[in-house]
């Protein structure tokens, strides 16, 4: 049975050097400090159809959500900001090398978004990435 392309996309990520632990989610995020979850986002699929019909570029958007540890101390959010960072920086090294999660036509994938706070409490804080993957589907 082949891999969904979620599946790919998420083994790809787990490579990543900056993940604490590497070991990401699907649509879950546990509720404890590095934690990591790729969660699929709303958007059309289709990008643009091949003018013979038989296929045509595709996407896929996800977030890249983090459950990180909050404090008062600054050094501790900086470090949050910091990963944030590098993991965009990796993403976009990943992209400019084309080093592709390994789905067939894969071209393109890019951060679309900062790392932002999607939520916080007085000891955590869920940090999203969002993320666009490109590729081109043939039939």
């Amino acid at each position: 049975m082949s891999k969904s392309k979620m599946e790919l996309i998420k083994e790809w990520i787990e490579t990543c050097p900056y993940l604490k632990g590497g070991k990401i989610n699907v649509d879950y995020l546990k509720d404890k400090p590095q934690n990591y979850s790729i969660d699929r986002t709303p958007t059309l699929p289709d990008v643009e159809d091949f003018v013979d019909g038989c296929g045509g570029k595709r996407q896929i958007t996800f977030d890249f959500t983090v459950q990180a540890s909050l404090s008062s101390q600054v050094i501790v959010n900086l470090a949050n900001s910091k990963f944030c960072e590098d993991f965009m920086d990796w993403i976009s090294t990943q992209n400019r090398l084309k080093n592709f999660p390994k789905i067939k036509g894969a071209f393109s994938i890019k951060c679309t978004s900062p790392g932002y706070i999607l939520q916080k409490t007085e000891t955590t804080a869920i940090y999203i990435i969002q993320l666009n993957f490109t590729y081109y589907e043939f039939l």
